[in-house]
């Protein structure tokens, strides 16, 4: 009897989070997954249903497609379009092409040897320390108007299974390692 609550214990205490999780995976929801087998690589669409054990998800020119969720290793919900993530993702991009434009305009220019010292020099470091922070600037303003989605992943390492065949209790668990 003890192998049996043993077993039971387990299974509620490791599969808690998953079955929560997935309580947020309703109609209408943006999605990203990955099943692998089911869907290549990582999936995003938008949740048409749902039943117990499978989500079926779906694109505007896609057939829809009906996921187990046994098959998702990995999953994440939209939370809406973000600035400031879009100013980060801005940051990211602004910051190497804002240095390469400053070390390109270092190359292409001659030295300057009449030019005023409180003058920003095109060919001196500080041109180039400019020109990245320029990055900053413009990259973390293009990136706030334009926005990102923002995702908010969910642990699927572990998930329980129970099944009923020929009067017998058949009792699955997967834990994954990340």
């Amino acid at each position: 009897m003890r192998p049996i609550a043993l077993i039971v214990l387990l299974v509620v205490t490791v599969t808690a989070p998953a079955h929560a999780q997935f309580t947020e995976v309703q109609p209408g929801v943006r999605v990203r997954l990955e099943a692998p087998g089911i869907v290549a690589g990582r999936y995003v669409a938008t949740v048409l249903s749902r039943t117990a054990d499978s989500i079926i998800v779906g694109m505007p020119n896609a057939t829809p497609v009906r996921v187990p969720i046994a098959s998702i290793t990995g999953i994440e919900i939209s939370r809406g379009s973000s600035r400031m993530v879009g100013a980060q993702r801005g940051i990211v991009w602004g910051v190497p092409i804002g240095l390469a434009a400053g070390l390109l305009t270092y190359a292409a220019t001659p030295a300057c040897t009449r030019c005023n010292p409180d003058d920003l020099n095109p060919h001196s470091g500080a041109f180039i320390v400019w020109s990245a922070v320029s990055g900053v600037v413009y990259g973390a303003a293009i990136g706030a108007l334009v926005g990102r989605e923002k995702w908010e992943r969910f642990d699927t390492r572990s998930r329980a299974a129970f099944e009923v065949r020929s009067g017998r209790l058949l009792v699955g668990l997967s834990l994954r390692q990340r």
